[in-house]
């Protein structure tokens, strides 16, 4: 699976968007995209269930059946096990949906500006 640079992914709620080249999703049609988010594990779930429901929003996106998605946990000797564990939350997605999941990454996690 491709991975961004995770020197800058280390912080809850750290985000980044990244095009994929055709040799990284060789089955795809169209462009791809990589999609990473930090969430501590006990926001996993949610997170999870929220890509689901995206996925499901946009199933007649061309290139939706390729979408993926996946945590690993940050392996870092400050991140210690527990609820509250730091994990990169990736997704690969169709780059036409990049717009769309910004917004809606920032309508679901981002303070509201007042």
């Amino acid at each position: 699976m491709p991975e961004l640079s995770r020197l800058t992914m280390h912080k809850p709620g750290t985000a980044q968007w990244d095009l994929l080249r055709p040799t990284q999703v060789p089955e795809a049609t169209v462009q791809m995209m990589l999609v990473q988010q930090v969430f501590s594990a006990d926001q996993l779930h949610r997170c999870r269930g929220l890509a689901r429901d995206f996925r499901t929003r946009f199933a007649e996106t061309p290139g939706m059946d390729l979408a993926r998605m996946w945590d690993a946990r940050i392996d870092h000797r400050l991140n210690q096990p527990g609820p509250a564990a730091l994990h990169i939350f990736s997704m690969i997605l169709p780059a036409s949906l990049m717009v769309t999941s910004i917004q809606a990454y920032r309508a679901e996690w981002s303070a509201p500006v007042e």
